[in-house]
């Protein structure tokens, strides 16, 4: 997939990708004029994945209550590196049986992104967005349990490490001076050693049941390591080593 669009882009506002979707789409006529156009149809075939990974980037940042613009915007451009062409496999072949398709679900991404942007805030509007993406999943993409798709996304090293950084950044703030700061770079530093990608699954635990305390402990004292030796043993034993 080739769209890079990534955005810091704020709750509630009109997404980049479905901005350029509307670009594209302005001086096409009825949906069939552009099913013929190679060009064009490439173009929103990106857009439209682009957007279906920011939404799930939103979801993941909504589920875990990430408000930092900035890890958010790291989420989505995480997504696109883990999302391969195979994932879209089923998507791109249908394309290719109807072109035209590229063109009907990006304007009904758009019609039910702009409505909802010119809509006074209302759980409604966000309804109206929480039901179209996850039904384009369905139907398009063949992916109706779009929760365990989200389970298996967050499995992801990358995508625990982003959530670590900024739960813990979040929850930290106010702890009494350079404390909150001095855990976030002990454990910053940790990550950027850790090239089985573990520790983040293992400190996110602490992080999200709110045992800060705990894990500043465990990380002072070195403890953390035997932890991670256990967290190892278990996944040898899971994987029949």
């Amino acid at each position: 997939m080739n769209a890079k669009v990534v955005s810091n882009r704020v709750p509630g506002t009109i997404s980049p990708y479905t901005q350029a979707m509307a670009r594209c789409l302005s001086s096409l006529g009825e949906p069939d004029d552009a099913s013929g156009d190679f060009c064009t149809v490439h173009n929103l075939t990106n857009m439209v994945q682009g957007r279906m990974l920011e939404f799930l980037g939103d979801e993941i940042c909504r589920e875990h209550g990430i408000t930092e613009p900035e890890s958010r915007a790291k989420i989505v451009t995480a997504l696109l590196g883990i999302f391969s062409d195979e994932f879209f496999a089923l998507f791109r072949a249908k394309l290719e049986q109807r072109p035209v398709l590229a063109v009907l679900i990006a304007r009904r991404i758009i019609r039910g992104e702009f409505e909802a942007a010119g809509s006074p805030p209302s759980p409604r509007a966000r309804g109206t967005l929480d039901r179209l993406f996850p039904a384009i999943f369905r139907k398009y993409f063949e992916y109706r349990q779009l929760n365990s798709l989200l389970r298996i996304v967050e499995t992801d090293a990358q995508i625990q490490k982003i959530l670590l950084l900024s739960l813990l950044k979040q929850r930290t703030q106010g702890r009494g001076a350079g404390s909150g700061s001095d855990l976030y770079q002990k454990v910053a530093s940790i990550l950027d050693e850790d090239e089985e990608g573990l520790c983040p699954n293992l400190f996110l635990q602490y992080v999200t049941e709110n045992r800060i305390d705990l894990l500043r402990q465990r990380i002072q004292s070195g403890e953390w390591r035997e932890d991670m030796e256990t967290l190892k043993q278990k996944i040898a034993i899971i994987c029949g080593r």
